[in-house]
This record gives C-alpha cells, structure tokens and sequence, in this order.
C-alpha cells in the first residue's frame, strides 16, 4: 500500500505532465464550437466541441474561463497524436508552467508515501511486540480533550488551506476588498478564520469525550454512530451534549451569516 498508491499516483501525473508538455511543444491549432452551459449549484461550465480528422471530440471547463453562448466558435491548441486532450487559444509555456503545479505533483505521492510508510512501520512493530509477548494496548492512548484539540486543529488547517486557492482569493477580494484595514485581504481573511473557529477547540473536546465513552461501550464510529452518542448520552454526558449542539448551531449561524453576506455583494 505505501508502495502501490503513490507509484500508480506519480505515474499518472507524470503521464499528464509529459502530454502537457507535447502540447505546448508542438500543439496544433483548431477551432471549437460550444455546445451547452451546465449549472450545478454555485458551479458553472461551459462545454465545447471540435473535429479533428472527421472524429468528434468534446471537453468542459469552468464558466470563468470560458464566456460565450452555444453556437459560438473560438481558438483551441490540440495534441495531434491524441487529439482529446486540448486548451484553450494558444498553449504556450507560461499556461503549461501554471498547469503543471510541480510541486504538488511530486510532493503529494512523496507525502502518501511516507503517510503508509509510517503507518505500515507502526504496525510492524506492534505486530513484532506482541509476537515477543508484549502486552495488548487496550486503553486509548490519548485523552478525549488532546484528541478533540487535534481534530479542531485539523479542521483549520484545512479551513486556512483553502486560501492558498487563486479563486478562493479572488472571492475574498471580491467580498473585502484588495486590502481591508490597510492589511492584505489574505490575512485578514486568516486571522477572522481563527478568531471565528476558535470555540471549537472547546466544543470538539466535548464531542470527542461522547464518541469515545460510546465507542468503550461497543458503539460505532460512523456518522450515524457519532449523532447517537451525543443524543444518547448519559446523566454524565448532558453537558457535553449541550455544548456539541450550541457548536452546531453556531456553525449553521456562521454559514447563513456568510452566504447572506455574500449574497449582499453579489458573489
């Protein structure tokens, strides 16, 4: 597994990289003609047809970077020996550096690689212990609280990582400002996200503390399992369970507040 997944994953960006790189090297123009505009949700695309030796190829990309009504024609770059794969106007090398995204292609299979890997090693050694006659771990090894204040540090650093997106920086622009308070908008952005997310650090503990006593008495870790617990929590648990509820209904609040803020600016 910490062999197999990133191999098959490098193979295929590498594989994507080398098709990337031939159609900026000896691409071929064509024209193509749009044929729908789909919407799904707040997603638009805009969808596109072209034939290159008498065979009908078609592709989507996302409404922003491609205007127009069906019917109307525009310039697209396609690689002669798989005429499938195509971009828009002329793919030069500024458009294949900005695809190509180096650093996430090798680095996220170097990163599955050394998650398995580690996984893989502790269970090597876990399984040699116990076959040296080393006692079975029974108990948790963290505490309800440390394991509720990983889980809420994780949430936000995928809540901060997702500014790194150019279209997710473009929105706040588009709802801040270039630079609120005198402050690049990135930043400002970040540190609301903190201040905004910093009560669950004190509500997953509590979250965590129902899942786990459940789990000790032979509950599930699904989803379903996880709403149980906090339903069905005992005389010792009814704290906790307010808590978990008052973090829901806080998080729903900063999800309609934002989506009625951005629907007041047009977003």
């Amino acid at each position: 597994m910490a062999l197999v997944i990133p191999l098959v994953l490098g193979l295929l960006f590498r594989r994507q990289e080398l098709r990337l790189r031939a159609l900026a090297d000896h691409g071929r123009p064509g024209t193509a003609t749009i044929t729908a505009i789909t919407r799904q949700g707040s997603a638009s695309n805009t969808h596109y047809r072209y034939e290159v030796d008498g065979v009908t190829h078609t592709w989507n990309v996302d409404r922003k970077n491609l205007q127009g009504d069906p019917g109307e024609t525009f310039d697209i770059t396609y690689l002669p020996e798989d005429p499938s794969l195509s971009r828009l106007g002329v793919y030069s090398q500024v458009e294949l550096d900005k695809e190509l995204n180096l650093p996430f292609r090798r680095g996220f299979p170097l990163g599955l690689f050394v998650l398995f890997g580690s996984i893989a090693a502790l269970c090597h050694r876990n399984v040699r212990r116990l076959q040296q006659g080393a006692p079975l771990a029974t108990k948790p090894r963290i505490s309800p609280e440390g394991a509720g204040r990983i889980v809420a540090a994780l949430f936000l650093g995928c809540v901060l990582a997702v500014n790194l997106d150019p279209n997710v920086r473009a929105v706040q622009v588009a709802a801040f400002g270039p630079a609120p308070f005198g402050l690049p908008v990135g930043l400002v952005v970040a540190l609301a996200e903190v201040l905004l997310f910093a009560p669950f650090f004190w509500v997953l503990p509590h979250l965590m503390r129902l899942v786990m006593d459940r789990f000790a008495q032979g509950g599930s870790l699904s989803k379903l399992g996880i709403v149980l617990a906090v339903a069905q929590a005992g005389p010792e648990g009814r704290r906790s369970r307010r808590i978990v509820v008052a973090g829901l209904v806080y998080f729903i609040a900063l999800v309609a507040g934002w989506i009625m803020f951005a629907a007041s600016r047009g977003i």
